[in-house]
């Protein structure tokens, strides 16, 4: 395994922009509690089960977590971690703390505990205790200024485990988190309509940050990793074209294809980086 030391000066861009993204990020119309539900069938599905074929399979969320050498799947895990938080943050500041609450239960019931032991290993800091108060504000109602103000404790804690890693390992892992988008689109949209809403957020979520961790890598004193980066903005650009906001109440333009088409893309430009 190949580490660098901590990029604190990264991490603090990375806060800002991820901040910035989850204000404009998703600006969609208002999304109705009981479609929600109707479309999610409930409470989330235990996310370890993928692992065992299910939502994402081995190439999805658990695989990540599962490949504990691979430094790229783990900061690939820590990703999800904040895909997950972003769509729950956009929800809250959308006045639906309801369906907030199911996407911030995601990550600190079921993803923190299979990524605990790696953090442990690799010398990062813990950060449940974040975990926990940034899903304590949103389920006791606390302002929108307050749940930001958590968001962005947890976010400096993801960011200082990610970025420890080399630039390298980290473009690898906005690969990994595009095509995990593409599965999680692939079950959230079947036929041009939306099957599952949740899962659809997800993707959403995990391309917003890909998005705003390639803008931070852009600015890279590497020149093969500024231009990979760049390269990788301009593929999740194009998976734009997928979405129709975050509560479509129409048919869906784009498939799953579109993403996995732009995880391809990034893959090839981050062969060129050393």
């Amino acid at each position: 395994m190949t580490t660098t030391p901590p990029r604190t000066s990264q991490a603090r861009r990375w806060t800002s922009l991820a901040l910035a993204g989850t204000a404009i990020g998703f600006v969609a119309a208002p999304l109705q509690a009981q479609d929600f539900n109707a479309q999610t069938g409930g409470p989330d599905r235990i996310w370890l089960a993928q692992a065992e074929g299910g939502e994402g399979g081995e190439g999805g969320e658990a695989g990540a977590v599962a490949e504990k050498e691979n430094d790229a799947a783990y900061v690939a895990a820590l990703g999800f971690v904040e895909g997950h938080l972003r769509v729950g943050v956009a929800l809250y500041e959308a006045d639906l703390p309801e369906m907030a609450i199911t996407h911030m239960k995601h990550p600190q019931d079921e993803i923190y505990t299979a990524l605990a032991p790696q953090l442990a290993e690799r010398g990062a800091e813990a950060f449940d205790t974040q975990l926990t108060a940034l899903a304590l504000a949103v389920e006791g109602g606390a302002s929108v200024e307050d749940v930001q103000a958590a968001f962005a404790a947890v976010l400096h804690e993801v960011e200082e485990a990610s970025t420890a890693t080399t630039e390298k390992v980290q473009l690898e892992a906005l690969v990994i988190m595009t095509r995990t988008a593409a599965e999680e689109f692939s079950i959230g949209v079947v036929d041009g309509a939306i099957a599952n809403l949740h899962e659809y957020q997800d993707a959403f979520g995990f391309l917003q940050t890909v998005r705003t961790r390639a803008a931070t890598l852009a600015m890279s004193s590497d020149a093969s990793v500024a231009a990979a980066a760049a390269k990788v903005t301009a593929a999740v650009d194009t998976t734009d074209a997928a979405f129709a906001g975050l509560d479509p109440q129409g048919a869906v333009p784009g498939t799953a294809d579109i993403l996995f088409g732009a995880a391809a893309q990034m893959e090839f430009a981050v062969l060129s980086v050393k």
